[in-house]
C-alpha cells in the first residue's frame, strides 16, 4: 500500500525523480523547488515586510503563536546548508504572509541536511511544470493539486483560478472525497460555502471548463473529477 504523505524526505524525492543529489541541490539553490523543515511547538513570529525612506527593508510583525508544522527555507539558506552541512536558521518563507521567524529572544533553529523535506504540493507542482511521469504511467495531472485556500487548483491537466466561494466548494468536495463520500448534495454544499445561488452552474459560470473539475450525477449531487 502506498501512503500519500504531506511531505517527503530528500532520498524519497531522489528515488522518485531518478536524479542525482547534485541536481536536486541545483533546483533548490536556484529557487526552482522549495525545501522545508519540520518543527514542533516552536514560538514563531509572523509578519510582513516594509521599507523605510532609504528603501531598507524591515519586518513588521503582527502575530506570535506556538507553531508545529513545516517551514520553507530561503534559497540562500539552502545554498549555505549544502556547503557547510549545517546552518542556524532564524527566518523562513511563508505563503500566507511575508515571513515566519523566531522572536529576537529565541535561539535560531539548528538544521542539518538530513532535516530537509519537500512538501507534497511542492513535489506535485514541479512535476507538472517539468512534465514528469511516474513509473506506472500516471501523471500528476491525474490527481488534485491545490494551493492553500484552494484559490488555485490543478486537476487532470486543467488549471483553475477560483473565487472565494468557488474555492470553498472545491475544499468541501475534496474533504468529502478524502473521507470516502465523494458525492455530495449540490445545494447543501453551496449553502455551506456561503453562496446565494443554489445552482452549481451559476457559481461556476465564470469558468467555462468547470465540468472538468466537478462532475454531476444529473440528480443534484456533485463530486470532484480527480481520478
Amino acid at each position: 500500500m502506498r501512503i500519500e504523505k504531506e511531505y517527503y524526505s530528500l532520498p524519497e524525492i531522489l528515488r522518485r525523480w531518478s536524479i542525482d543529489e547534485d541536481d536536486l541541490i541545483y533546483l533548490a539553490e536556484n529557487n526552482q523547488v522549495r525545501l522545508s523543515i519540520r518543527v514542533f511547538n516552536q514560538l514563531l513570529e509572523f509578519g510582513d515586510y516594509d521599507a523605510d525612506v532609504d528603501e531598507a527593508r524591515f519586518r513588521v510583525p503582527y502575530e506570535e503563536r506556538v507553531f508545529s508544522g513545516l517551514l520553507d527555507l530561503h534559497a540562500c539558506d539552502v545554498f549555505h546548508l549544502f556547503r557547510c552541512g549545517e546552518a542556524h536558521l532564524n527566518e523562513f518563507r511563508h505563503d500566507r504572509c511575508g515571513y515566519a521567524a523566531f522572536p529576537e529572544t529565541h535561539a535560531p533553529q539548528y538544521v542539518v541536511i538530513g532535516d530537509l523535506l519537500m512538501r507534497r504540493h511542492e513535489r506535485d507542482r514541479y512535476e507538472i511544470k517539468s512534465g514528469f511521469h511516474t513509473g506506472d504511467g500516471r501523471t500528476p495531472e491525474q490527481g488534485l493539486i491545490f494551493t492553500v485556500g484552494y484559490r488555485e487548483v490543478r486537476s487532470r491537466g486543467f488549471c483553475f483560478q477560483l473565487g472565494a466561494i468557488q474555492a470553498e466548494v472545491v475544499r468541501v468536495l475534496h474533504a468529502a472525497a478524502e473521507a470516502g463520500q465523494p458525492w455530495q448534495n449540490g445545494k447543501t454544499i453551496l449553502a455551506a460555502a456561503g453562496s446565494r445561488s443554489l445552482k452549481m452552474v451559476d457559481v461556476f459560470k465564470s469558468k467555462p471548463q468547470w465540468r472538468e473539475l466537478i462532475q454531476s450525477d444529473g440528480r443534484g449531487n456533485y463530486r470532484l473529477r480527480c481520478e
